[in-house]
């Protein structure tokens, strides 16, 4: 499987499984862990950066990462991204 270093992540501490990131996603990046009941992101090179996810989730547990060529597009210091 490859490993990418961008798109959503999912902090658990703050999650409440409430799933709007996994009913919301347009690009379908997210899987549902029925044990746990919370979401997992199962293709997170499928996404298309619209932070659907991030804005529906009123827990703010999700944070989309956005790739270097993306960051560098728009003007982003990828020194200062994840900060």
């Amino acid at each position: 499987m490859l490993r990418v270093n961008y798109g959503p992540r999912i902090d658990k501490t703050y999650c409440n499984g409430c799933g709007e990131c996994y009913q919301n996603c347009p690009m379908d990046v997210f899987g549902w862990d029925e044990t746990e009941k919370r979401p997992t992101i199962d293709y997170p090179g499928e996404c298309a950066f619209c932070c659907v996810c991030e804005i529906t989730c009123a827990q703010r547990a999700v944070d989309v990462r956005f790739p270097l060529h993306t960051m560098l597009d728009f003007g982003i210091d990828p020194k200062n991204a994840n900060k």
